[in-house]
């Protein structure tokens, strides 16, 4: 079980616990606990595969993650305080399409926006039916189907919709990590949290107190 509360009664269940206290939130949105078990799972797999180069890699994801949140700040800023914008996507595949659903939620009950994720290819179908100059597009491009991925991010653009590529290099938010990509996917979520962050502040809401929800939800059975 990997969990940020490793003394609470759902953890004393597990037969192993890994335990990531400094992942426990104060907000209700949660961004830093889910990162924090997304790269402990991430370090499990690499031991497990006996990628012991992998796990030692992981040392430098911190200081990457800061480093992007200093140079796409005014980025995160100009496109979340844009409220002429009504609906955001977030286009992932593999690997990625996770992350998109959870960057997607976020931007949803941070700022109470129209937000969906979906896979790259399957964007091209109905739901680019949605497409309009009010519009933005996010897409979490991979390595190995760059090109493809690529290609129906301009085909949105050329219909009108506002497009952010992010990836390691030559894109819109360029990680430039040099890391493999097995373990650098977490660099996907700084500048998307941030850019929630400033669109719940920009349309005067409290961006850890979403409207409707509770840190926990408790069911009566």
């Amino acid at each position: 079980m990997v969990t940020n509360y490793p003394e609470s009664p759902l953890a004393s269940l597990g037969d192993l616990v890994v335990g990531i206290p400094a992942g426990q939130e104060q907000s209700v949105a949660q961004t830093r606990s889910f990162a924090s078990m997304f790269v402990a799972t991430t370090a499990i797999s690499g031991t497990l595969g006996e990628r012991d180069d992998l796990v030692k890699a992981m040392e430098m994801l911190p200081g990457f993650g800061k480093r992007l949140m200093v140079d796409y700040d005014n980025l995160a800023r100009t496109l979340g305080t844009n409220l002429e914008l009504d609906r955001f996507y977030f286009l992932g595949s593999g690997p990625r399409y996770g992350l998109a659903c959870e960057t997607n939620l976020k931007m949803k009950e941070m700022t109470l926006t129209h937000s969906e994720p979906f896979h790259f290819f399957e964007f091209r179908h109905g739901p680019m039916s949605m497409v309009t100059e009010t519009t933005q597009i996010l897409g979490l491009l991979s390595d190995s189907n760059r090109a493809h991925e690529a290609a129906v991010l301009e085909e949105m653009g050329n219909l009108g919709a506002n497009v952010l590529a992010m990836g390691e290099s030559d894109t819109d938010v360029a990680f430039a990590s040099g890391l493999p990509e097995d373990i650098r996917d977490v660099l996907y979520l700084p500048v998307l949290q941030l850019m929630a962050y400033y669109r719940a502040v920009a349309k005067g809401l409290d961006p850890d107190r979403p409207r409707n929800l509770s840190a926990v939800v408790k069911l009566d059975l």
